[in-house]
């Protein structure tokens, strides 16, 4: 049994966004509301947002099966990967420096301090510089191969 390239690919964008997706409900269903400040929060709802439109072009293009429609669900999930990684390194910045808790709000930064550790810190921050660095080495290969195409 051959699978489809199409199909395939959307298969492991739909696996991705589904985590991404996960995760972002997670924190949402934790009261990242009332954790966050505003504009810190505003970011987990865009990327929520972007998540959700990811995972429907992604279910589309599986169920498409078309190569040829494979842009929108690229975008929306490079977009996607690229917010999460932007509010990861928020998170990783704020625990680390001078800008130290600027992503929480007063009141709560003793209870939020107990949730993470300095392994948890490291691993977090070199998975979203990875991810961000694959979707543009990704970007860079897919680009190239349009130009020989041409």
């Amino acid at each position: 049994m051959k699978i489809e390239k199409p199909r395939l690919y959307a298969t492991l964008l739909i696996l991705g966004t589904g985590i991404l997706l996960f995760r972002a409900i997670l924190r949402l269903s934790q009261g990242a509301i009332a954790v966050h400040v505003p504009w810190v929060f505003a970011l987990l709802i865009i990327e929520t947002l972007f998540d959700s439109a990811c995972l429907l072009s992604a279910v589309w293009w599986w169920i498409s099966n078309d190569q040829s429609k494979d842009q929108v669900p690229l975008r929306i999930a490079s977009a996607a990967v690229i917010l999460h990684g932007t509010r990861v390194w928020i998170f990783v910045l704020a625990r680390i420096g001078p800008w130290k808790n600027f992503d929480i709000r007063p009141e709560q930064l003793a209870d939020h301090a107990r949730w993470w550790s300095w392994g948890w810190l490291v691993v977090a921050a070199v998975l979203a510089t990875s991810t961000v660095i694959g979707v543009i080495f990704i970007w860079i290969i897919r680009r190239r191969t349009r130009k020989t195409a041409q």
